[in-house]
C-alpha cells in the first residue's frame, strides 16, 4: 500500500485501487452541504423575485442557479470519484486503461507512454470569505505524441494544515513511490516537475 493506493499484480494485469480517507469523505460532505445551501438560496431568491417581480432579485437567483450548477458538478465528481480500477495495465495486450475522474476513461498503448510526470500543484481556495492554499500532486503520462494524459491526483489526508514544506514533501514522497512502483511495468522515464505557485 502506498498512501491510499493499492497495487494488485496478477499474471494478467496490474491494477491500482484507491481507498478513500476520512478527509476525502469530509471534503465530499462539505461540498454536498455547500451545494444544498446554494440550492436553498437559489430557490428562495427565485421565489421572492417572482413574487415581487424584482429584476434584481431574479438576476441574483439566476446567478445563484449558475453557481449551484457548478458546485453540483464538483460535488458529484467528489461523490463518484473512482476508487476501483483507477489504472489497469493489461500485460497480454500491452494496453493501459486510466480512470482519473468519474466521467473519463482513457485507453493507451504501453508503447505510447514516453514518461511519467509528477507535478506539485498549489491553488488558492476561498471558503467563508477566507483564502487558503490547497496543495496536491498530479501524476500524468506524457505520450510520444507529446499529449499529456492525467492518471492520478494525490491529496493530503490531514485535516489540520502543517507547514507547506512538510505537506509538499509528504505528497511528493507518496507520488514518487507510486510512480516508481508503476514504472516497473510501464518502463517510462520519470520526471519531477516541481511545485507551481499558488494561483
Amino acid at each position: 500500500m502506498i498512501g491510499n493506493f493499492t497495487i494488485q499484480e496478477t499474471t494478467d494485469s496490474v491494477v491500482v485501487h484507491y481507498r478513500k480517507s476520512a478527509k476525502d469523505w469530509f471534503d465530499t460532505a462539505l461540498t454536498l452541504a455547500f451545494t444544498l445551501f446554494l440550492v436553498a438560496g437559489t430557490f428562495l431568491l427565485l421565489r421572492q423575485g417572482v413574487k415581487t417581480m424584482s429584476v434584481v432579485v431574479i438576476a441574483a437567483g439566476l446567478l445563484f442557479a449558475f453557481q449551484t450548477f457548478v458546485q453540483g458538478a464538483i460535488s458529484l465528481s467528489h461523490l463518484l470519484q473512482p476508487i476501483r480500477n483507477l489504472l489497469v495495465i493489461d500485460k497480454h495486450t500491452g494496453q493501459v486503461v486510466a480512470r482519473p475522474h468519474a466521467f473519463s476513461r482513457q485507453r493507451l498503448a504501453l508503447t505510447d507512454i514516453k514518461e511519467l510526470v509528477v507535478r506539485g500543484q498549489q491553488e488558492q481556495v476561498r471558503f467563508g470569505g477566507k483564502r487558503t492554499t490547497r496543495t496536491f500532486c498530479t501524476i500524468s503520462a506524457r505520450l510520444t505524441s507529446q499529449a499529456t494524459v492525467p492518471l492520478f491526483t494525490l491529496n493530503t489526508n490531514r485535516f489540520l494544515r502543517v507547514s507547506a514544506r512538510q505537506l509538499e514533501t509528504e505528497l511528493y514522497s507518496t507520488a514518487r513511490q507510486l510512480t516508481l512502483a508503476l514504472n516497473k511495468h510501464l518502463q517510462a522515464r520519470y520526471r519531477w516537475a516541481g511545485y507551481s505557485e499558488a494561483r
